[in-house]
């Protein structure tokens, strides 16, 4: 093979770190011939100048340019398929700034492991198994991470390759320090450090300086070691490219941290003010800073404030963000809440915290978490009525509000919390009626009671629905006695036959609610029901007296297809709930989240959740589950495609340019044409529209100020607001 004693000696080159004189050797030999025409020699010389651009320079775009797509070199030798399958995995790594593009990664390095593996070449399955603990990083999956980790030890203790150990021990101080293993976390930032210094390599002394910081700010030492831990970082990384963002948002936590823990507010909010201007000119800044000023403000007390800020930012986000970032972001919200006196709803987000940390791995915010419950679990004794959290979403894991319809929702259970009257749920079935009900009832002054529910559609047991509801008289009490001091759901309302109306009459009655006697049951009754009450009342088959009672508060679910916003944030919700603890995040692709937007779910909710369980079945366990069109039921394809509009959108522009056009005018009409069609797809909602797009919601604003779109002018001009 052509140029293979020139690979032979940049291979080398690489493994003692000198990617310089690798470039110098590589580049003046590369031909101007695209990849997907280039001789193997070629190809393999451009992945010697991809693992350059990944793992020295920071430059990942460049990978894309310099190697083909995996399936043109389909039937091209084993090792360059490798090749392609490694470096362009570790680009998408490296840029992995959405669980998409970290799931692309893990895709591709998946195969390349296995590639490298068929042909014995313990150098690329080390650099694959390094690829893979980079992109578990990017999505937080911590756990995950240390396992790749693991497995890639016994083959870097066999290998003379520095670059690797470089990777190896950074990527490992990362992943030991999020687990609270500080002591490993800080042998490996100390080899890291040596590595840089044997190099002469200034960025990876600072990321090995930013280790440092955040190992001393997690464990507690003093600010002042903190501090200059910190600083000496921010000054080794300030040439850098965004590209080392990880490590400079790791450096100015701990410098505001420090700064905190000193009293000094005025510059930590100049260190973020700073970052803002400067340092952190990349697209997920605003987030972090914003975040750290939520801490500044629980720092200096002001607990009120800093839950204005988490708010502000991270509340409609909350369910779309990656399982351990989300875990710290509760924790936040805990101690806001425990700072701000308000027990209850710290307890609730506490909860969060510990259940999350624990199924990812995260040691280090699970004894965080822990510290704090030491302050809340014996908190003053409250009124004989504390405050439930007045936030459904908060109360009911899995309750989604995006889109208005449900935002009226969650509305009116809020003015509704203070209230004991019965509730009736009207919906199609499979809308979310019964989430609904738990929404009710962990909402109002009667969560910490029970929560029974009981349904009145026909059954096959021999128990009659009386004894079930009401007890036999005996000894079996029934559902209203068990729900004492709680909420009892009655579900398919419509159908109680005519006497058990009258007793349920009865019992909903203010002398049946409100009596003193020891006897009279004190139980919130709220009915769910699919059939139309009022037709019924007038065919003489429900009693008007229990319509008008039950009627007191109403409350309408309105089905899926009318709040087409909450199918991203319901869809993202059920792949991380039904997926094994500790298993790898599942993606979805945008083409098969566009399908699933335009469905119409005549099954609604449930058959949501039925289908994307039934999805994760069919996708590729390993190394990060992915949904696309392929693993999506045929009858969702197809109704999706039935309800794409055949003609393309009014403005969408011609393939040619006209005379005074410019490819710059026409791809912003193109861009602007997608957008479009997204926002109207979503009815406005921007939130959604990002999350389609595979857009930040900031980055989307930015879009649409720049091609002059209003997202209002997407959103129905009706609103019907469920009426307590």
């Amino acid at each position: 093979m052509k140029h293979a004693r020139t690979i032979a000696m940049a291979t080398t080159l690489l493994a003692d770190g000198r990617a310089g004189a690798v470039v110098d050797m590589v580049e003046p030999l590369l031909e101007s011939v695209s990849p997907p025409a280039a001789s193997t020699g070629q190809i393999l010389l451009r992945g010697l100048l991809a693992r350059v651009e990944v793992t020295h320079r920071d430059r990942p775009e460049r990978v894309f340019d310099l190697l083909p797509d995996a399936d043109e070199v389909t039937e091209l030798c084993t090792c360059v398929r490798a090749e392609v399958a490694l470096w362009r995995g570790w680009a998408h790594a490296r840029r992995a700034d959405t669980t998409d593009e970290a799931a692309r990664a893990l895709r591709h390095l998946d195969d390349g492991q296995e590639l490298f593996t068929s042909i014995c070449n313990p150098v690329g399955r080390s650099w694959a198994l390094l690829g893979r603990a980079r992109a578990y990083s990017a999505l937080e999956e911590y756990g995950l991470m240390r396992r790749v980790l693991d497995d890639a030890t016994t083959l870097l203790d066999r290998l003379q390759d520095t670059q690797a150990n470089r990777w190896f021990h950074e990527l490992s101080a990362t992943a030991l320090r999020l687990s609270g293993q500080y002591k490993e976390a800080a042998a490996h930032a100390d080899t890291l450090r040596s590595i840089a210094a044997d190099w002469a390599d200034r960025r990876i002394q600072g990321h090995a300086a930013a280790h440092t910081a955040a190992l001393r700010h997690d464990r507690g030492d003093s600010p002042a070691a903190v501090l200059k831990a910190a600083e000496t970082a921010l000054h080794q990384l300030s040439p850098a490219r965004p590209a080392t963002r990880a490590a400079l948002c790791r450096a100015l936590r701990a410098r505001v941290g420090a700064l905190c823990r000193q009293g000094r507010w005025g510059d930590a909010t100049s260190t973020l003010q700073e970052a803002t201007a400067s340092t952190l000119d990349v697209a997920a800044a605003p987030s972090f800073l914003r975040l750290q000023q939520a801490r500044v403000a629980l720092d200096r007390g002001e607990a009120e404030a800093a839950l204005s800020v988490l708010d502000e930012t991270f509340e409609r986000r909350l369910p779309t963000l990656p399982t351990v970032r989300r875990a710290s972001l509760a924790f936040l919200y805990c101690r806001a809440f425990a700072a701000a006196d308000r027990p209850d709803d710290a307890q609730q987000w506490l909860q969060r915290t510990l259940r999350t940390a624990r199924e990812t791995g995260h040691r280090g915010l699970e004894q965080d978490a822990l510290r704090v419950r030491e302050g809340i679990d014996d908190p003053a004794p409250a009124p004989a009525h504390s405050s439930a959290p007045s936030d459904p979403a908060a109360a009911v894991d899995g309750f989604v509000a995006e889109s208005r319809e449900m935002q009226a929702v969650a509305d009116t259970l809020r003015r509704i919390q203070p209230s004991h009257s019965p509730v009736l749920i009207t919906g199609e079935r499979g809308a979310g009626k019964r989430l609904v009900a738990r929404a009710v009832h962990a909402t109002s002054r009667r969560a910490d009671g029970p929560l029974k529910r009981i349904s009145c559609a026909p059954t096959q047991t021999e128990e009659p629905l009386d004894a079930k509801l009401f007890g036999d008289g005996g000894s079996a009490a029934g559902a209203v006695h068990a729900a004492q001091g709680g909420t009892l759901l009655i579900e398919d309302v419509e159908a109680l036959p005519a006497r058990l109306q009258s007793s349920l009459l009865r019992l909903l009655s203010a002398e049946g609610l409100s009596s003193e006697d020891a006897g009279a049951p004190d139980v919130r009754i709220v009915a769910s029901t699919t059939a139309d009450l009022g037709a019924r009342v007038e065919e003489g088959r429900f009693a008007s007296g229990l319509w008008d009672r039950l009627g007191a508060i109403s409350l309408h679910v309105p089905p899926l297809r009318e709040r087409r916003p909450d199918i991203p944030l319901l869809a993202r919700h059920f792949l991380n709930e039904l997926r094994p603890p500790g298993s790898s995040l599942v993606s979805i692709t945008e083409p098969a989240l566009e399908a699933l937007l335009r469905y119409n779910w005549p099954g609604n909710v449930r058959q949501l959740r039925n289908e994307i369980e039934r999805a994760l079945v069919h996708v590729r366990s390993e190394p990060a589950p992915t949904v696309d069109l392929d693993t999506l039921h045929n009858s969702i394809v197809e109704g999706a495609q039935q309800n794409r509009s055949p003609q393309p959108p009014q403005d969408a522009p011609d393939a040619i340019l006209d005379p005074d056009q410019t490819l710059s005018d026409v791809l912003a009409r193109t861009e602007k044409a997608v957008i479009e069609r997204v926002l109207r797809a979503c009815d406005g909602q921007v939130t959604a529209s990002a999350d389609v797009l595979g857009l930040t919601r900031q980055g989307l604003y930015k879009k649409m100020k720049r091609l002059d779109i209003d997202a209002s002018s997407f959103q129905s001009s009706t609103e019907a607001a469920p009426t307590p």
